[in-house]
């Protein structure tokens, strides 16, 4: 797999590969000062994992990466990186509201795009992703992915490329969700899975994307995101009384 990531990593320009992984452009991916105490670690961890455990994907308006009734009016795009802790932090702590308040009603389609550039153990996490999509199973892989993790404090302590994503782990958290195991590994070494995770970062590079989670409203990329529940509420009900 790190010579995927490497095949991938030349052929990006640089400019993408200047992003971060943080709320908007602005932010640095990592940022330095006093380390969290034991117990705060502790209670930011326990937080984040019941945040997630909130998330309720139907599955009957699953379809790949995309979660959401097919006339939905409005369309919000999601590019992440499973490795990134300002991901998790959307994923835990306001996708669960804005799929029980627009997907689930109707209001909105929800469409996952892998940005997989902090490093191999990214892009082996974008391929399995995909592939768990090809099972129409996805969602909750996504979770999984995430809840590990939010298991792990990355959140508040960013450690990238630890083995949590390791071609092993991912074929283990597959197997977890009940996905076929043969034609996940198959899939996962597929140059049509490696294609799949490469068209995302073109598609970001063409929309101007330099971080994640980076957002497309309608097909309008979002110059900053949302800073709060009730910012992405106000955002979304502006898109939908258009």
């Amino acid at each position: 797999m790190r010579r995927i990531w490497l095949a991938m990593f030349l052929a990006v320009p640089p400019l993408l590969l200047l992003a971060a992984c943080g709320d908007d452009s602005s932010q640095p991916r990592r940022t330095t000062g006093t380390a969290p105490s034991g117990t705060t670690t502790t209670t930011a961890v326990n937080g984040m994992v019941a945040a997630l455990q909130k998330l309720d994907a139907p599955p009957e308006l699953a379809s790949g990466l995309v979660l959401g009734k097919p006339d939905a009016r409005v369309t919000l795009a999601v590019f992440e990186d499973f490795q990134c802790p300002h991901c998790l932090r959307f994923t835990a702590l306001i996708e669960p509201a804005l799929v029980d308040e627009y997907v689930k009603t109707g209001k909105v389609r929800l469409e996952f795009h892998n940005l997989a550039f902090l490093g191999p153990e990214s892009v082996q996490a974008a391929l399995a992703a995909w592939c768990a999509g090809e099972q129409n199973r996805f969602w909750p892989y996504q979770e999984k992915l995430f809840m590990v993790q939010a298991e792990a404090g990355q959140a508040t302590s960013e450690k990238l490329d630890v083995g949590r994503f390791s071609d092993a782990k991912l074929q283990e958290y597959a197997i977890g969700i009940g996905l076929d195991q043969a034609a996940f590994d198959a899939c996962y070494s597929s140059d049509a899975a490696a294609e799949a995770v490469r068209s995302g970062l073109r598609q970001a590079q063409t929309l101007g994307l330099r971080g994640t989670p980076s957002f497309v409203l309608d097909g309008q990329p979002l110059a900053a995101s949302p800073a709060s529940l009730a910012e992405w509420r106000k955002l979304l009900n502006e898109a939908l009384a258009k």
